[in-house]
């Protein structure tokens, strides 16, 4: 039994240790969707509110979190736009965005 406690704990010891690292380019673009998503979850569905699309995105690995600076295009419904930056802390885990 407790071989088999041991082994079970080898094996997630190894796989969170073995974890791929993202490329620049995939790192990149999976910044720009968490926070594409960040700012469409912050919309009501059903209503006229402006579109954000995120153009780009440069950063700063910290331990826990990715600091980054995003370029953001706002459209608003009557057709008009303006850019802007955002900046916001992507956790590492891609799941919270400050």
């Amino acid at each position: 039994m407790k071989k088999i406690i041991l082994l079970l704990i080898a094996g997630c010891f190894l796989t969170v240790a073995c974890a791929r690292k993202l490329s620049r380019k995939e790192l990149k673009e999976r910044l720009e969707k968490t926070m594409a998503d960040h700012l469409q979850q912050r919309q009501p569905s059903n209503s006229s509110h402006p579109r954000f699309d995120v153009l780009d995105v440069v950063w700063f690995e910290e331990t826990e979190y990715y600091r980054c600076e995003f370029t953001v295009k706002m459209t608003l419904p009557e057709g008009k736009d303006t850019t802007g930056v955002m900046r916001q802390k992507v956790y590492k885990d891609f799941s919270k965005v400050e």
